[in-house]
C-alpha cells in the first residue's frame, strides 16, 4: 500500500480552521427599523411591552387594576402576536386577562404550573376562550414573531415555588441585548448559571428580578450579566421595601444605571440595534455609583 504523506503547514492549516470554526461566533441577525421596550408603571408589577411596527410582544400585564389594556391601545396594531405569563402570581398576570379580553392574541406562554388562585383559574379560562396557540415554555425553547425571537432560559422544570417558575427571557435586538427576569430568585439564578445548555449572556439591559428585591440579582449572576442599565417595577411606598438596598448595591457595585418606575414612571427603551436611549414618564435621574 502506498503511505500517503501529508506536509506538516497542511495539518497546521487544517487545525487552524477547526478551531476557527468551533470558536467562530455568528454576527447578529440584521435589523431593520428601530425597536421600543416599554417597561409599563402598573403599580408593584410586572408589565412589559416589546413593540416592533406591526409586531407586538406583551410580558406579563400587572394586577387586574393596572389599566394595562388602556395603555397598550396606542400600540397594539391589529393582533397581539405573543403574550407571555412569566408565573401564576397576580402582579404579573392579573392584567392579562383584559388584554384577553380586548385583543386577538395568536400565542400564549406560561410556566405550566397549575396555580389554585381565582386570578390564574380567570386567566386560564381567559386563555382558553381566546382559542391562541398555547404553550409551555421550557429552557432552551425559541418564542419568535414578526422576526424577532426571544430564548428561553428558564424554568427546565415546574415546581410549587412560584417565583422560581418564572419564564426568563434573553433578547437581542442587532447588538444590544436585554434580559427579563420575571421574579426569579437566587435558586433559578444558579440553576442558569450552571446550565450545560444555555449560557447566561452577557447584556445591556436587564429587567431586574422580583422587583429588586434582596431574594434575587444574586452578586454572581450580576457578574455574569453585567448590565449597564438595570430596571426594577415597583410600586412607591410598597409593603415590601422593594427594592432592597442590597440589590441596589449589588447593582451599583457592577457600573449599572438603575431605574425604577416607582421615581421614573414607564420607561421606554428605544434601539436601533447598535445603541439605545431611554426615556421616562416622569422627571427622574438614574441612580449611580458615585466616581
Amino acid at each position: 500500500m502506498k503511505k500517503i504523506i501529508i506536509p506538516l503547514f497542511l495539518l497546521l492549516a487544517a487545525l487552524i480552521i477547526a478551531l476557527y470554526a468551533v470558536n467562530y461566533e455568528k454576527d447578529p441577525p440584521p435589523v431593520t427599523g428601530v425597536i421600543s421596550v416599554h417597561f409599563i408603571d402598573v403599580g408593584q408589577g410586572d408589565a412589559i411591552l416589546i413593540d416592533y411596527g406591526t409586531t407586538e410582544i406583551l410580558i406579563d400585564g400587572g394586577e387586574k387594576s393596572s389599566q394595562v389594556a388602556d395603555y397598550l391601545d396606542r400600540y397594539v396594531d391589529g393582533n397581539m402576536e405573543i403574550m407571555i405569563a412569566t408565573h401564576a402570581h397576580a402582579d404579573h398576570i392579573g392584567g392579562l386577562i383584559s388584554v384577553l379580553e380586548r385583543f386577538t392574541v395568536e400565542q400564549i406562554w406560561y410556566d405550566g404550573y397549575a396555580y389554585s388562585s381565582k386570578t390564574f383559574t380567570d386567566f386560564i379560562s381567559a386563555s382558553e376562550a381566546e382559542n391562541a396557540a398555547m404553550h409551555i415554555a421550557r429552557r432552551g425553547d425559541v418564542i419568535s414573531a414578526g422576526g424577532l425571537t426571544l430564548l428561553v432560559l428558564h424554568p427546565d422544570i415546574t415546581s410549587s415555588d412560584l417565583n422560581n417558575n418564572s419564564i426568563v427571557l434573553g433578547f437581542s435586538y442587532g447588538i444590544v441585548d436585554f434580559l427579563f427576569t420575571g421574579d426569579a430568585e437566587h435558586k433559578s439564578e444558579t440553576s442558569m448559571l450552571l446550565s450545560p445548555a444555555i449560557s447566561v449572556p452577557d447584556i445591556e439591559i436587564l429587567k431586574v428580578g422580583h422587583h429588586g428585591s434582596r431574594t434575587a440579582s444574586s452578586t454572581e449572576f450580576l457578574s455574569v450579566l453585567t448590565p449597564e442599565i438595570a430596571i426594577y417595577m415597583a410600586e412607591t411606598g410598597n409593603s415590601y421595601g422593594h427594592p432592597h438596598q442590597e440589590t441596589l448595591d449589588a447593582l451599583l457595585d457592577i457600573g449599572a444605571h438603575i431605574y425604577g418606575t416607582d421615581s421614573c414612571g414607564t420607561i421606554i427603551i428605544t434601539t436601533d440595534g447598535e445603541t439605545y436611549q431611554i426615556k421616562t414618564e416622569k422627571l427622574c435621574d438614574s441612580v449611580t455609583a458615585a466616581p
